[in-house]
């Protein structure tokens, strides 16, 4: 056999196809191997979601690992600095508009950033909504977010121009005027709350993850089946020669 297929000159093809089956098939198995991650992921958050708050120092002393506090209810007491409200873009139920994203000024001197909600593009200047300018001490509840990648198509946050479109923690928290206490990784998505219809419209946080790992694990395994069907044709016109 080793002989046949060295004079039709399928011995080189042949190892390409060994290593081509070998990278293709590593690729689906790896994205399986994602899924089953994404799985346990999804189960991990939706727990957390359900779980009883926990106080902010409670998270803060979580957070030198991310994924302890990821997504998990907290509570915070603080007061609102309107003037450094940032503005981060995000459609909500098809309409194009903007995240209200707060500082808030705790009992104990911290500032956490406060993603308030919602409002429509005509109503992202505050002077627009003055209703939603609450002052005095406030107690949020909400989900702890941490920093998202975009994507290619993601354009650069516009700091001065405080247009943001990237969730990008760190450098919302540098953006902010005056010294911070010490530095968070997180800020808070709030919940909703019952409102008489002033902006923001809190609680339209998106806990939804992409997993598309079983299509993409099946289309590495059909394009290792197609390199062997090629490959079988093709030694089969060889040998016939």
């Amino acid at each position: 056999m080793i002989d046949k297929f060295r004079q039709a000159g399928l011995i080189l093809p042949l190892l390409f196809t060994i290593v081509g089956l070998v990278i293709l098939i590593g690729l689906g198995n790896w994205q399986m191997e994602r899924k089953a991650w994404k799985a346990d992921l999804i189960s991990l958050v939706n727990k957390r979601i359900a779980s009883p708050a926990s106080s902010f120092e409670d998270i803060v002393k979580l957070s030198s690992n991310l994924n302890d506090i990821r997504f998990r209810p907290v509570t915070v007491r603080g007061v609102f600095d309107h003037t450094q409200e940032r503005h981060y873009f995000l459609s909500y139920k098809g309409k194009v508009g903007w995240h209200i994203i707060t500082p808030l000024k705790t009992e104990d001197g911290d500032i956490v950033l406060i993603d308030r909600g919602f409002v429509p593009d005509k109503l992202k200047l505050r002077s627009r909504r003055p209703k939603g300018l609450v002052d005095g001490p406030q107690m949020i509840e909400g989900l702890v977010r941490l920093s998202e990648e975009g994507n290619y198509f993601s354009p650069k946050n516009d700091v001065r121009g405080n247009k943001w479109y990237v969730r990008d923690v760190l450098e919302l928290y540098a953006s902010l005027k005056g010294n911070l206490k010490r530095p968070l990784p997180f800020m808070i998505d709030q919940k909703r709350i019952e409102t008489s219809g002033d902006w923001p419209l809190p609680g339209v946080t998106r806990v939804q993850f992409s997993d598309k790992h079983l299509g993409y694990a099946l289309t590495w395994y059909g394009l290792a089946l197609t390199l062997i069907g090629v490959f079988m044709a093709f030694a089969f016109s060889r040998l016939r020669k």
